[in-house]
């Protein structure tokens, strides 16, 4: 029986398993002969042997032959003994054409009895995870449609409720946790190996997460890499889904959508979603959004699309973003955006939150800015393209030109049609170099210095223009002004100043804003 043993497992050929099976059908069985240490011995060593004919009987069943000495030195080895189930699941799912469900489990009750009888340095799980694992990774859906009855798929089927029976139903072998890595990595080896969203590889990745059904944190994530790959042609970026998975700066993608598709910053909410998909920032969805909307009105500023950029720039600043300082500069200084008081808050917004560095010229742009407003508030009509006029109401222009007839008699309609005419003509010529003045002005707040400056004339004469009473002007031939206005009317009758007097000339005008803005 010794030189029989030695025989055998000296043999390095893999194909002598029937010669095996001849010689131990000559060994002598237990029982015969004397019964002695070293026969018991021998009879031990021969039982071993059997079984491990039998590892070797099944492995030749499934096309994978080893030599008797292989099994016999792998047998107290776990990570050989596991290469060795790989080996077998995945030349099984290999095989062309593709092997049955009936088949399968032919195989796995194989390596169940190949793990009792001889490689018993592997638990029974792992040949259930080794088995369900080349399911998956076999390449044809019904494969792993049987790999899902092999697991837990979700953590209520692994820990149901308490008094809930378990008959009828199957017995899952490979854990939750488990179950989620594999289908992970099988998944994963999918979706990198495919060549786009076409392609049959993404259908078995999808399967594959599919089989999960409570869809975990690390499930959903594969599954909107995928959804995002296929957003991402839609906008005409040509990828590998591999390279899309190994992008280390994913809002790089949302820059090459709006590259390829200039105008696709109108579909924000698209965009936004496909930020969502590619977990761009993370799990931070405030700093994703605000990353997202700068792209957006950036690009809808380079359109000037004030409306869309206006829009993205209120929700920055409604949310506090503050990198988003920089955009909402750029649309509160832009001069064909006419919502000038939506500008200044853009601004105020910027200088908020702009580095020291930027500070002054944002102050600049803003005191630009409200000097605009302040032309706004007074009236001035500003023509960039043309040349810079005021725009007289057609009862101005009548006025004025009654005032080419002369001064009238004492006729009082006449006196006051030609009061109207002198006034519109000085508010004419004095047009020009009061809008001068406030383009000199870069202070905003101007106009409470020059308050302080006005004062009653107390009662003070000047010759007889400054003449008070009610027989200085009592026939109306002269025209009552204010004495800012004695050099430019002939024969003026100058009234009496006092504070609430310049109020009211003032607002009567039109020119009083200037003091209250």
């Amino acid at each position: 029986m010794a030189i029989a043993l030695e025989c055998i497992y000296t043999c390095e050929r893999n194909d002598q398993l029937s010669l095996c099976y001849d010689i131990l059908e000559c060994l002598p069985e237990r029982g015969y002969g004397d019964k002695t240490e070293a026969t018991t011995k021998l009879h031990d060593m021969v039982d071993q042997l059997e079984q491990i004919l039998s590892v070797s009987e099944l492995l030749e069943k499934h096309g994978l032959e080893k030599p008797i000495s292989f099994v016999k030195n792998t047998q107290s080895s776990s990570e050989e003994a596991r290469k060795l189930m790989v080996r077998l699941t995945r030349h099984t799912g290999r095989k062309q054409p593709p092997v049955s469900e009936s088949h399968w489990r032919t195989l796995l009750q194989d390596m169940l009895t190949m793990q009792q009888n001889v490689y018993t340095c592997l638990d029974s799980d792992a040949c259930y995870e080794i088995f369900t694992e080349s399911l998956l990774c076999s390449s044809h859906l019904e494969n792993i449609h049987l790999a899902g009855q092999m697991m837990h798929c979700s953590a209520c089927s692994e820990n149901p409720p308490a008094g809930i029976a378990h008959k009828g139903k199957p017995h899952y072998r490979v854990s939750y946790e488990k179950s989620i890595d594999l289908v992970l990595a099988a998944s994963r080896e999918y979706f990198n190996s495919s060549t786009n969203l076409t392609d049959s590889c993404m259908d078995l990745a999808r399967c594959c997460l599919q089989l999960i059904t409570d869809r975990p944190p690390a499930i959903q994530e594969e599954l909107d890499l995928i959804q995002a790959v296929g957003c991402l042609e839609e906008f005409g970026v040509k990828i590998l889904p591999l390279q899309v998975r190994l992008c280390p700066d994913r809002i790089s993608l949302i820059k090459e959508c709006i590259s390829q598709s200039p105008t696709c910053y109108k579909q924000s909410t698209k965009l936004l979603g496909l930020a969502e998909l590619l977990r761009v920032a993370g799990e931070n969805p405030e700093e994703r959004r605000g990353q997202v909307l700068i792209l957006l009105v950036e690009q809808a500023l380079r359109f000037h699309d004030y409306k869309a950029a206006s829009m993205h720039c209120q929700e920055l600043m409604a949310t506090g973003y503050p990198k988003s300082w920089d955009v909402c500069s750029q649309l509160g200084q832009s001069e064909g955006y006419q919502d000038l008081a939506t500008r200044q808050e853009l601004m105020a917004f910027a200088l908020t939150h702009c580095p020291p560095s930027s500070i002054e010229l944002l102050l600049a742009a803003s005191s630009s800015l409200q000097t605009e407003i302040l032309y706004q508030r007074v009236n001035f009509q500003i023509h960039h393209e043309g040349g810079e006029n005021i725009s007289a109401s057609p009862l101005t222009s009548k006025a004025v030109q009654e005032d080419e007839v002369g001064v009238p008699g004492s006729n009082s309609a006449d006196l006051l049609r030609w009061t109207t005419a002198t006034t519109m003509k000085v508010l004419s010529n004095t047009t020009t170099t009061t809008k001068a003045v406030l383009q000199a002005v870069s202070d905003g707040q101007w106009w409470k210095k020059s308050l302080t400056y006005l004062r009653p004339l107390q009662g003070q004469k000047c010759g007889g223009a400054y003449q008070i009473g009610t027989t200085a002007n009592e026939d109306l031939e002269k025209q009552g002004c204010h004495p800012f206005y004695e050099s430019v009317i002939s024969n003026p009758f100058v009234t009496e100043v006092r504070t609430a007097l310049i109020t009211r000339t003032f607002a009567n005008i039109g020119l009083y804003d200037i003091f209250i803005i």
